[in-house]
């Protein structure tokens, strides 16, 4: 019954594959995924990986400094923990685990899709959001059946409207990069959302990220992005000019069908503008995150240093790097 608590470093990818190994897993849990955010934030990244006995548990993190003291993250996407079986006692080792390491803090994921939130103390689980999740295993009619009437109208010709779409053309990448920046700026969108050019390149190279788009007299006018495993799929970004929104339902619907012929069972699609996501008949899951702080006393001077509430753990978490945020939000520009 030895019990095994390590974290295994970016620079060593076959070993995090074979920690993902037997478990299901998002694209946000992947090396790929991983290394590709790092390029954008230069964090410390690793894969948390427990094993006891045939039970394994896995979940990314990333480290970050301040004021001389570091806490974990974790990185962009859906990931947190999943494992491939049972084990209540988890929380308690990985207290054990992250004491020993000296972190502050941390900011964790549960993910929605693989929710084992039910390992973790609830005084440390806050919902934040809603995604909307499709299962793809029902058949092609029952996937129509459960669309609403307006999108089953905006549908109803798809072997038209599909033709008329565009499937991994390097168009699609010179769009995109074109017009993410300025399109997340209209949206007034969270820092978080600026991710570096060598990131966009590097995750658009990948066999398991696919762009789907759409043109209007020869022109690209709307770019979705999605990432997959066998476990589950998911909507990563759509980018468009003005006239190219029109499009956005034709686009997922295309993911929809195209990786129903993959076989992958789920599609995440994601948060946000619940409404058009819900006509697609889809599942709302809660999404909920881990706030955890390992030392109560350095987190309480740290945030008395910034004059932030050290007990307001309902906003930004941890709360000292608060005004860090909103500064970046103000300043934000692509890398």
């Amino acid at each position: 019954m030895a019990i095994e608590q390590r974290f295994i470093p970016l620079k060593s990818p076959l070993d995090w594959k074979e920690a993902l190994r037997g478990i299901k897993h998002t694209f946000g849990h992947t090396w790929e995924n991983c290394y590709a955010m790092q390029l954008t934030t230069g964090l410390r990244t690793y894969l948390y990986s427990f094993e006891k006995d045939d039970i394994r548990f896995v979940c990314p993190i990333a480290e970050r400094e301040f004021g001389g003291y570091v806490d974990i993250t974790k990185p962009f996407g859906f990931s947190g923990f999943v494992g491939n079986g049972s084990l209540p006692e988890l929380s308690v080792h990985w207290r054990e685990f992250v004491g020993e390491r000296g972190y502050i803090c941390g900011y964790l994921g549960l993910n929605p899709l693989f929710d084992y939130s039910s390992h973790f103390d609830s005084r440390d689980i806050f919902r934040y959001n809603t995604i909307y999740v499709l299962d793809l295993t029902m058949t092609d009619a029952e996937l129509f059946a459960k669309l609403s009437t307006n999108r089953k109208r905006q549908l109803k010709d798809w072997d038209e409207i599909s033709s008329t779409l565009v499937f991994q053309e390097s168009s699609l990448k010179e769009f995109f990069f074109e017009n993410y920046f300025d399109f997340l700026r209209r949206k007034n969108a969270s820092p978080v959302y600026f991710l570096s050019v060598e990131t966009l390149s590097y995750l658009f190279c990948l066999d398991n990220v696919i762009l789907v788009g759409a043109k209007e007299s020869g022109h690209v006018v709307a770019v979705s992005v999605f990432t997959y495993t066998a476990d589950a799929a998911e909507y990563l970004f759509n980018v468009s000019v003005p006239k190219g929104r029109q499009h956005a339902a034709a686009l997922v619907w295309y993911a929809v069908r195209y990786f129903k012929s993959l076989g992958i069972p789920i599609i995440n699609l994601g948060g946000g503008s619940a409404e058009f996501k819900r006509r697609f008949g889809s599942k709302e899951l809660p999404i909920a995150c881990l706030k955890q702080v390992y030392q109560p006393e350095v987190y309480r001077m740290l945030c008395r240093r910034v004059e932030v509430d050290a007990n307001d753990m309902g906003g930004y978490f941890p709360a000292y790097r608060k005004r860090d945020i909103e500064r970046e939000a103000q300043e934000v520009t692509p890398r």
